[in-house]
């Protein structure tokens, strides 16, 4: 026989599903308040997302909590993100990691996931790798794109487990055909340089696309190379500053970069030296040599700037500092050190 508060949490799923959020969320507190999990981590779910209630983080926490101290593996994950994103409650790394651990070892594949990350890069417990990769695994094999993903980087770089680039392939293809885009621009980035598969521009050409149409900056810095140089697609500067600019609104360093290049070369666009030292100084102040060297040029040779020694030297020298052999060999040629 139900309990009354089954019969409660469930007639406020039905008000859920007929969208009738606030009735649901009334239904939810009865059932909680009765000390119901499945109805503290759904009352939960309502003040955090705002269903039926005022959006409030400090009241999700609390109702996660009471579920999360009864074994519910959502509610212990949901209060994890709690801790680890500082939502209704201040953030604590170890508090996190304690609780995704909790809902990990129970199969919770999310968690196992946030806790392979946790372990990865020492986030609340002492690093610990090749432990990472079990429960990405875990997570992976269940199908969570992210853990597909870190996992993937982890045979590409050999970390917590044996270098495999072909096993790196696998899993990044598995989490790309998820459309994650950091999974597809890394499969594009495999194809680009023959990475445990056969060399291939144009496949890797079409992994950025679908990165970069997600918004990946990385991934539309690349494409924009892919259409500056035509690897893998016919050689379009227009459509190259078309990606780069789509970087460079993510604040992109190098493609901002390659966007000052473009006007300095009037490749794609009017020459325009004034904007070319313009992308240059937003990379360079970013810590990129490639854009440092070129506005060290830019103000000894007085383009789209003033001239100006005592900037162009120390552009230079940020540049050459880096281990940029164009800035080196000028400031050789001008008689000065690094």
């Amino acid at each position: 026989m139900k309990t009354d508060a089954q019969i409660l949490k469930e007639n406020g799923d039905n008000a859920f599903a007929d969208e009738k959020y606030k009735e649901a969320a009334m239904l939810y507190r009865a059932a909680a308040e009765l000390g119901y999990a499945d109805a503290q981590y759904e009352l939960g779910d309502c003040y955090y997302l705002g269903y039926g209630v005022n959006e409030d983080d400090i009241m999700a926490a609390k109702w996660y909590r009471k579920a999360a101290e009864q074994g519910h593996v959502a509610a212990q994950y949901s209060l994890g993100n709690c801790y680890y994103f500082g939502e209704g409650v201040d953030e604590d790394d170890e508090e996190a990691a304690k609780w995704y651990c909790k809902a990990a070892v129970e199969g919770y594949p999310m968690a196992q996931y946030r806790y392979g990350n946790c372990l990865f890069y020492g986030i609340g417990v002492d690093q610990d790798e090749e432990l990472a990769v079990d429960f990405y695994q875990a997570a992976a094999d269940e199908g969570i794109a992210e853990a597909q993903c870190a996992l993937g980087i982890c045979y590409f770089t050999g970390s917590g487990v044996e270098e495999d680039e072909e096993e790196a392939v696998a899993w990044f293809f598995c989490a790309a055909e998820q459309d994650h885009a950091e999974a597809q621009r890394r499969l594009g980035k495999c194809y680009y340089y023959g990475n445990g598969v056969e060399q291939d521009y144009s496949i890797a050409a079409e992994w950025y696309r679908k990165a970069a149409e997600q918004g990946d900056a990385d991934a539309q810095n690349l494409l924009g190379d892919c259409y500056n140089y035509g690897d893998g697609v016919a050689e379009n500067p227009a459509e190259a500053v078309k990606w780069y600019q789509a970087a460079v609104e993510q604040n992109h360093a190098e493609a901002q970069c390659s966007l000052g290049l473009c006007y300095s070369r009037g490749h794609g666009v009017a020459t325009d030296y004034v904007k070319a030292a313009q992308f240059y100084r937003l990379s360079a102040e970013q810590g990129c040599a490639d854009a440092q060297d070129m506005l060290g040029s830019c103000y000894e040779n007085g383009s789209g700037v003033v001239q100006n020694m005592t900037e162009a030297l120390k552009w230079y020298r940020k540049a050459a500092e880096q281990g940029d052999e164009d800035a080196q060999k000028r400031l050789k040629e001008l008689g000065q050190s690094w």
